[in-house]
């Protein structure tokens, strides 16, 4: 079985029976849909997001995400060797970046930066600088070693420089092309400079297409300055303007597009392996610290961290509040303690776990006055 069948299995096993018609139904439709209208009707995301929309399985919106990376930035790239193994490396990218936050915040620290079931001795910077044999004989007693910081010390620009090349890429911003040709099919070289956000800096030639808008008396050129190049291309499709196959301006949205949501997934997925890798505890609070360091969503740690044994939910969800969260948030219970992973969990919402435990809370602080006196 080749890498593309393996995919699709795995896709087709990610699904329920009802959503494999429906796309075999939507993928039928499109076999009768021109070549030339085609692209509007697809949507490479489309897929990815149903299928994810209705996954529950941490694992599986990774197996999801890798699937989607080869359909749609693997296959037809590479040799088939390289095909059969980028979705193998990719996976085996997520997995180290998620083993560095462990790295980076070890079970002991987690539980210092995000108070919990239980109150940690060790610290970080005592383990790694303070009682660090190689730094006092490299530092001598003059140093201050309490200045350094652990986590600073290993950040995530660090760290990102220690990668491969190709790896560090999937950390970069995603920039549009400077200069990009637009064939309108008239004898003039039209341009667009854009900035690295798709903002027009500079327009060339484009008031040629004036004879196609007898309505239009405007400059062109000067119009689409200060314009982002997805405005510029809907002002063609509103006017009727008809581009070649293929134009630049459309492989250069799509291309900024299709990367955008490839590292955006990718530092989701990282996410996700924190999650799973950690266990029903620290693994959501670590995976919580990560969202916050790299602007993920802080939904998901807080849907999958609720472990109804933990004796310092209710401050896990005080953070999470704190941070923004919101208490119609719908969480799953246990989700680390299922015993297998399609079994049904059930669900409870931010602000009925509140409910639950405050009065909890206000019980133990009530006795604890009570044994002080």
């Amino acid at each position: 079985m080749n890498i593309k069948e393996e995919l699709i299995k795995l896709r087709n096993g990610l699904l329920a029976r009802g959503d494999i018609e429906e796309i075999k139904k939507q993928e039928e439709k499109e076999q009768n849909i021109p070549n030339d209208t085609k692209e509007s009707v697809k949507d490479e995301y489309t897929t990815f997001r149903r299928i994810d929309s209705r996954l529950r399985n941490l694992d599986d919106k990774v197996d999801n995400y890798i699937n989607w990376y080869f359909n749609n930035a693997v296959k037809g790239h590479y040799t088939p060797n390289g095909e059969y193994n980028e979705p193998r490396r990719m996976r085996d990218i997520i997995e180290k970046v998620a083993v560095w936050y462990e790295l980076r915040y070890p079970e002991y620290e987690v539980n210092r930066l995000m108070p919990g079931s239980s109150l940690e001795i060790t610290e970080i910077n005592d383990v790694m600088f303070n009682n660090n044999q190689y730094i006092t004989d490299t530092l001598g007693n003059n140093q201050n070693v309490d200045a350094l910081n652990w986590p600073d010390f290993y950040n995530k620009e660090v760290f990102i420089k220690s990668l491969p090349s190709d790896e560090q890429f999937m950390f970069r911003e995603v920039y549009y092309r400077s200069n990009v040709n637009v064939d309108t099919g008239k004898p003039y070289v039209t341009s667009l400079y854009l900035t690295p956000d798709g903002i027009v800096e500079e327009a060339e030639n484009f008031n040629c297409l004036k004879e196609d808008l007898p309505n239009t008396h405007i400059d062109l050129d000067n119009y689409f300055k200060g314009k982002h190049i997805k405005e510029v291309l809907e002002y063609f499709k509103s006017n009727n303007i008809t581009l070649h196959p293929n134009n630049e301006i459309e492989d250069a949205i799509k291309w900024h597009d299709k990367w955008v949501f490839l590292k955006d997934e990718f530092l989701n997925c990282i996410m996700y392996r924190i999650i799973e890798r950690g266990g029903n505890r620290i693994g959501p609070r670590r995976a919580f610290l990560f969202a916050k360091e790299f602007n993920r969503n802080i939904d998901i740690p807080m849907m999958y961290g609720v472990d109804t044994s933990d004796p310092g939910l209710k401050l896990f969800v005080d953070e999470y509040i704190k941070a923004g969260g919101s208490k119609d948030l719908v969480c799953y219970e246990n989700y680390h303690r299922k015993s297998n992973k399609d079994e049904m969990l059930r669900t409870i919402k931010v602000g009925e776990i509140i409910d639950w435990l405050e009065p909890i809370e206000k019980r133990s602080k009530g006795r604890q006055l009570v044994n002080k006196r």
